[in-house]
């Protein structure tokens, strides 16, 4: 489906917001076209030819013959010949006659409070108007921004990793920004502006309709022109959002490595990277602009156009016959037809806005609409609990088609013992571990939990019987409590909290801070050390009391006091569970019940140190060149 239709389905989850909109909308419209009308009396009546005699003198008169006119007009008038011309007519030329016995200064002061009130009216409905549909569009774009949001949370790992950070960051801002500011403001503003034209256009078309005909003969040529002028700026406005998606993901790539990029002083290396990108952006940026640009003299000069033609024409008609097209009815349609300009030039504006905001709408629907390869099926059932083993049967996985990651793993972990995976870097350690946790699935072969495919067991449960401790220790800018309440989805107490710190020893660090557990971490915890913050991690894993600790590599970036502390968490915390870790340094899992050796894809070694030490080159290599003296 075509993201416009998808969005206006998203609009029309608030029908009655839309419903209140148009309405307001249509009223000030018809108040508008009502007060260009004003013209005619004043012009024809009060300083005219067409004032006969002062009859009438007070407004009461007036009033009360206005009433018998209109009255006259329903009470005659059935409900197929109310809009008859006819019908129209004689309460036209009796109004008319009314006009021209009603003393002048008294139609001025009635003209001027009528002005009045109508511009009161107008302006209360257009205000409305503007709320209504301001509102509307904060909905919409607040709607839109959950969306894309909860759609990339739930998005597979090999999804995201396929995008840059910062392309997703511009997607979930200045592409939401942009359709929210550009395509509904516009669209919703053409609207009120499209009613406006129909208005004055209506008042114009009832005064003299050839006329009308004659000043719209600009209008196709006009059309023609803008519709080549929004294709150009369709085009530049997605070169412009794909080189801001670069310019993010720059930013991000440099501040995250700032380290790095300074200890080889790269600076001026980077700096000519980023000139490169910035250099893209500003070319496309510009001529985005010069087309948007051409959009004002186009509209001044339409406008000039249709305004030269109807004072020629229509100056002719008043000059040759003065009693068929009258002084006051020509400044009316003068008032009418220029009354249009301005919405006219709103509607061409929002028209280049709308074909620039499209290209933002179609990059958000781009990934609202993406499909997980990862997800439940309709047969999914529930488990939360862990009961004899997890069994790989066969298991073969490729990240792309060139190059196998596994090939044809099968091994069985009992439940409440303790595995270690082994190997050099590369060789799928890290790809098994997500591979059970299902943020991938295997290409071949199948993985059973208590015999039981987990592709049939729901995500969220699946996950639940982990507990997760990665390399790198990922902490939230959020207190240490709500930090380690992050690793469970159930209701769990302070007492849990800090039991959880105490087994992973992290409370006797966290005990020393200014509010222990309600202390506010900074930005990814940077203000703990390496080793507190993975023993942060370690009591988040254990909080929620999952069946299955898995460590990858959580050791492997400490320094060695640091990491004698996390390894004695680590012991604390896999106490009666079943544990797989994956090793760097083969200090961590000496004790291990079982060691898988891995080498590039396969498995070529299992058994206990002592097993292996004697029978595993590999294993024996690994050990030797992290023991030697």
């Amino acid at each position: 489906m075509d993201s416009v239709k998808k969005l206006y389905k998203i609009v029309a989850r608030y029908w009655k917001l839309m419903l209140a909109g148009i309405s307001t909308m249509m009223i000030f419209s018809v108040l508008s076209g009502l007060s260009v009308t004003m013209a005619v009396p004043l012009f024809d009546y009060v300083f005219g030819t067409k004032h006969i005699e002062s009859k009438i003198v007070k407004f009461g008169q007036f009033l009360d013959l206005i009433s018998e006119s209109i009255g006259n007009f329903f009470s005659n008038s059935s409900l197929m010949t109310i809009f008859s011309s006819e019908n129209g007519g004689k309460l036209l030329t009796d109004i008319k006659e009314i006009l021209s016995l009603t003393d002048p200064v008294l139609l001025l002061y009635m003209i001027g409070f009528t002005m009045i009130f109508l511009i009161i009216l107008k302006s209360l409905f257009y205000y409305l108007n503007v709320f209504i549909f301001t509102t509307l569009r904060g909905k919409v774009t607040l709607n839109l921004r959950n969306m894309i949001f909860n759609k990339a949370m739930h998005l597979n790992l090999s999804t995201i990793h396929k995008r840059t950070i910062g392309d997703l960051q511009v997607r979930m801002t200045s592409d939401i920004n942009i359709v929210g500011e550009l395509f509904i403001k516009s669209i919703f503003g053409s609207l009120r502006d499209i009613t406006l034209v129909i208005g004055y256009v209506s008042v114009a078309f009832i005064i003299n309709h050839k006329l009308l005909l004659y000043t719209m003969i600009i209008v196709p040529i006009f059309s023609m022109v803008i519709s080549y002028i929004g294709k150009k700026i369709k085009k530049y406005s997605k070169r412009i959002q794909e080189a801001n998606s670069l310019l993010y993901s720059k930013i991000e790539e440099v501040f995250n490595a700032i380290k790095v990029v300074k200890s080889f002083t790269k600076e001026d290396h980077e700096y000519g990277k980023y000139k490169i990108i910035n250099l893209k952006f500003y070319k496309a940026w510009l001529r985005d602009r010069m087309y948007n640009a051409l959009s004002v003299p186009l509209s001044e000069l339409n406008g000039t156009i249709i305004g030269m033609i109807v004072l020629v024409i229509g100056g002719k008609m008043v000059l040759s016959n003065p009693e068929g097209f009258s002084f006051g009815s020509f400044t009316t349609f003068l008032f009418a037809i220029f009354s249009t300009l301005h919405p006219i030039k709103n509607i061409t504006n929002a028209y280049s806005l709308i074909k620039k905001a499209k290209v933002s709408l179609d990059r958000v629907f781009l990934i609202v609409d993406m499909d997980p390869e990862v997800k439940d099926h309709e047969r999914s059932i529930s488990k939360s609990e862990f009961n004899s083993s997890i069994k790989f049967e066969n298991i073969g996985f490729s990240y792309n088609v060139d190059k196998k990651v596994l090939d044809d793993v099968s091994f069985e972990l009992p439940k409440g013992k303790t595995f270690a995976l082994v190997g050099s870097s590369g060789s799928g350690k890290t790809t098994l571990i997500n591979l059970i946790e299902r943020f991938y699935d295997p290409t071949e072969g199948s993985i059973l939990i208590d015999g039981v495919n987990i592709k049939d067991i729901k995500i969220k449960e699946l996950h639940s019987l982990f507990g997760t401790v990665t390399q790198e220790s990922v902490l939230f800018y959020d207190t240490i409590a709500n930090n380690i309440r992050y690793g469970t989805n159930k209701e769990i107490s302070d007492d849990d909290i800090k039991n959880a710190a105490e087994i992973s020893y992290a409370y006797e660090f966290i005990k020393d801070m200014p509010q222990e557990f309600n202390t506010m971490l900074d930005p990814k915890g940077s203000n703990l050390s390496g080793g507190q913050k993975q023993r942060l991690c370690i009591a988040r894993a254990i909080v929620g009391d999952p069946p299955i600790l898995v460590f990858d590599e959580a050791t492997s970036a400490l320094d060695s006091e640091s990491e004698q502390k996390v390894q004695k968490a680590i012991e604390m915390a896999t106490k009666d569970r079943t544990v797989i870790i994956i090793a760097h340094r083969l200090s961590t899992i000496l004790n291990a019940d079982k060691i898988i050796v891995m080498e590039e894809g396969k498995i070529i070694g299992t058994g206990t140190h002592d097993e292996l030490i004697t029978s595993n080159k590999k294993y024996k290599l690994l050990y030797d060149i992290q023991f030697a003296q």
